[in-house]
């Protein structure tokens, strides 16, 4: 979205959340990180990131957030961390201010920070006149982090790899849905992995994971939403829920107040449910009080 007031040095974009509607680890890999095959899907909760970028000799880059006090403003925040990649990447200086309007949750597997950093180098590339295409971009993003791609690109995509091997596929009806995280929860990325590699046995095969993701393909394709909610699936759930009771406690709420699906997303320790109606969804978002939201596609 471009701002038309500001003789374009000004630019908001927004950023919006993700679930993962399927999540398989497949393996652990010799570099430390995870091929996983999973389907990720853009949801109406969302962030906004404004940039304000101004000529200077040297960078300077300075950060606002709005709406969470508990984000580090310096190089600790992935999008502070986007806009100098993205200067470095391109070889200029200047002076860039970020400002988030933050509504996403934080530290819970909805790819926030990943969102964010992605609004911050779509901005940034807009505001300086595109030197970067989408690949150079997209290439960029990887060297952020595993969501930042997807969170470039959106909608329903099948993700490989780190996440950053992206196919695009159809999603033939929007998705209602309530996202909630349980109180104070919050998983670490890196822990959620550490523990799953525990679990399943470094992934060897002797501890059996996956379900069928051409299932879900064809729920998607079609839009039969009762096949849908039948393969959704994450391999973090018994990982990371057993130590979640309050994200455990609204999984099974939500399936009792209607959720024809109720899962984790990413490595939690969020939960959505799945409704008919946004009409449903409001409902039960109103019935769980703070820290749920009703939600649809952005397709």
């Amino acid at each position: 979205m471009y701002d038309r007031n500001t003789n374009k040095r000004r630019t908001t974009y927004h950023a919006y959340a993700k679930i993962n509607l399927y999540l398989d680890i497949l393996s652990r890999r010799t570099d430390g990180y995870h091929d996983l095959l999973t389907v990720m899907h853009s949801l109406s909760l969302r962030d906004d990131v404004t940039v304000e970028v101004l000529p200077c000799p040297t960078t300077n880059i300075s950060m606002r957030v709005f709406g969470s006090y508990l984000l580090p403003t310096d190089e600790r925040n992935l999008a502070y961390r986007a806009a100098d990649a993205f200067l470095r990447r391109i070889g200029k200086t200047a002076r860039v201010r970020i400002d988030i309007r933050k509504r996403i949750p934080i530290a819970a597997g909805l790819a926030g920070g990943s969102s964010d950093a992605a609004a911050t180098l779509r901005a940034l590339n807009a505001l300086m006149g595109h030197p970067l295409g989408k690949s150079a971009l997209l290439a960029l993003a990887t060297t952020l982090g595993s969501d930042v791609p997807y969170c470039l690109v959106g909608g329903t995509q099948i993700c490989r790899g780190k996440g950053e091997k992206m196919q695009p596929i159809s999603c033939k009806t929007p998705l209602h849905a309530v996202v909630a995280i349980g109180g104070k929860e919050h998983i670490a990325t890196p822990r959620a992995f550490a523990d799953a590699d525990a679990y399943y046995a470094d992934f060897d095969g002797s501890v059996p994971h996956g379900s069928d993701p051409d299932g879900l393909y064809a729920a998607l394709a079609a839009g039969d939403i009762d096949a849908l909610g039948a393969h959704i699936y994450n391999a973090f759930e018994p990982v990371v829920l057993p130590s979640c009771p309050l994200a455990s406690a609204l999984k099974e709420k939500m399936l009792a107040l209607g959720a024809y699906a109720a899962h984790m997303s990413g490595s939690g320790p969020s939960v959505f449910g799945l409704f008919r109606t946004r009409e449903e969804a409001n409902r039960v978002a109103t019935a769980l009080g703070k820290g749920a939201y009703a939600v649809s596609s952005v397709l």
